[in-house]
């Protein structure tokens, strides 16, 4: 099966695409790199130096035999995710490629600005290229438990089943994010929901 992984530069990214290609999946790696523009743009650095992408490919491919595809674009380019889909034709897509720093997202009005387009656009992008052209690929979505806040009772696995005035029904948990940033990441699981929902895309 292939497996494009979006976000494989990043720390999540990278391992679960070594991971899978270890056990003889055909990974792609699809990256726009912004992360370490970000980071440069703020003067702050990783704490263990991160080699680039292409020399850490080459190592894997070096040490292993096996090779992984990169493509190198923004997600939120429409036409750059669907041109990568058709070429790739992954049997599954695992979604890592966001901005994903809370803090980042209440630096300013940019920021979140940022925080959201980037997030929520991009993920959007990628649920009508599944429903056009890739309707059985199956999406496995970086979620955070930051979606749900910190509230007083059990959070549950989704789903919440509530009585009011004497009826009853099971709706998604209540959500409390507590920045732009969690606030995207619940508008993406919403607009995921929403999509498996009208067009039986399948999602984790």
């Amino acid at each position: 099966m292939k497996v494009l992984v979006i976000g494989g530069d990043g720390y999540c990214g990278w391992a679960t695409a070594l991971y899978l290609s270890n056990r003889g999946y055909e990974v792609g790696i699809l990256d726009s790199l912004v992360r370490r523009h970000w980071d440069a743009q703020l003067q702050i650095e990783t704490l263990t130096p991160i080699a680039p992408i292409q020399s850490r490919l080459q190592r894997w491919k070096d040490l292993t035999g096996k090779h992984i595809d990169l493509y190198v674009g923004d997600i939120n380019d429409y036409a750059f995710l669907e041109q990568t889909m058709l070429a790739f034709e992954p049997g599954a897509v695992v979604h890592f490629g966001e901005q994903r720093s809370a803090p980042f997202s209440m630096i300013d009005r940019e920021h979140a600005v940022l925080t959201q387009a980037n997030n929520v656009l991009g993920n959007l992008n990628l649920l009508y290229v599944l429903r056009d052209h890739f309707p059985d690929c199956h999406l496995v979505k970086l979620g955070t438990m930051g979606e749900y806040g910190t509230p007083n009772i059990d959070i549950e696995e989704g789903y919440i089943t509530i009585e009011h005035n004497g009826r009853k029904d099971t709706l998604p948990y209540p959500k409390q994010p507590g920045s732009f940033y969690h606030l995207s990441k619940v508008h993406d699981s919403h607009n995921i929901h929403f999509a498996c929902k009208v067009w039986g895309l399948r999602a984790t």
